[in-house]
């Protein structure tokens, strides 16, 4: 720890310090981190709103008093990509694949700093948390980093932060006591504000998108097919993306 340094803003140098290790400018830029407390009601409500195999942080971590939930946006050229191309776009995918394998180094860069002061910790992978077979993930990344208050929950399902809604959710949850965000967040998302704006429902090339509802079979199906032409046609090999809702969106990027 840095001289009069607190916990959470080690973490958060912790974070930064290791994507930046991965020196990859052109796809990334800083992360922002958010801190909630495990005891947050709002966990335990996400088994209403999402469905009684979500997991709360003390049933991933008997002894968990924080969550700590990072998000690293994307660069504006990532961002607006897949509203360049019919499938899945190669920058995308190169940047969904390339921080999802970085995301488990950054994980073990907070887990080693925490574990050496005497916390326990427990990571989460950055993806595929879910059953193949009816897509129920028991832990939804986006929820928590909205609980420790890094955004907002936008019409096409995606949470906007203060740099947008393109890019990736991460979480770490520890027993280490650290401070909970608590300002309030404001919805960027123009159809929570006014009903002004559906180009999110309009893009999706299967309809996947309603204001009500949500077709995930239909979305993964989508995303599976462009994995399909994207690892035949390039050498990636993680890609099932689309990421056409979130490009089209005004707040996808914000500087």
């Amino acid at each position: 720890m840095r001289a009069s340094e607190s916990l959470e803003k080690s973490i958060e140098h912790r974070i930064i310090d290791s994507l930046n290790e991965l020196n990859r400018p052109d796809l990334f830029r800083s992360p922002i981190i958010g801190f909630s407390s495990a005891e947050d009601e709002r966990y335990s409500k996400l088994k209403e709103i999402i469905g009684d195999w979500h997991l709360n942080p003390a049933e991933l971590l008997p002894d968990a008093k924080s969550v700590i939930s990072y998000f690293v946006p994307f660069t504006k050229a990532v961002a607006m990509e897949p509203l360049t191309v019919v499938n899945g776009s190669f920058l995308w995918s190169e940047a969904y694949q390339e921080i999802n394998r970085h995301f488990d180094k950054m994980n073990q860069a907070v887990a080693d700093y925490l574990t050496k002061r005497g916390y326990s910790t427990k990571t989460i992978q950055a993806t595929h948390t879910y059953d193949q077979k009816d897509l129920k993930s028991m832990w939804s990344h986006r929820s928590a980093a909205a609980i420790a208050g890094l955004g907002a929950f936008g019409l096409n399902r995606l949470l906007i932060t203060e740099k947008g809604s393109a890019g990736r959710f991460c979480t770490v949850i520890t027993s280490a006591p650290l401070q909970a965000n608590i300002k309030p967040i404001e919805n960027k998302c123009l159809y929570m504000k006014n009903g002004s704006c559906s180009l999110c429902l309009k893009i999706c090339p299967v309809q996947a998108l309603e204001t009500e509802s949500f077709k995930k079979f239909d979305c993964q199906d989508e995303l599976n097919k462009n994995q399909s032409l994207m690892t035949a046609s390039t050498p990636l090999e993680m890609a099932d993306t689309c990421g056409k809702c979130i490009s089209i969106c005004p707040v996808a990027y914000v500087e």
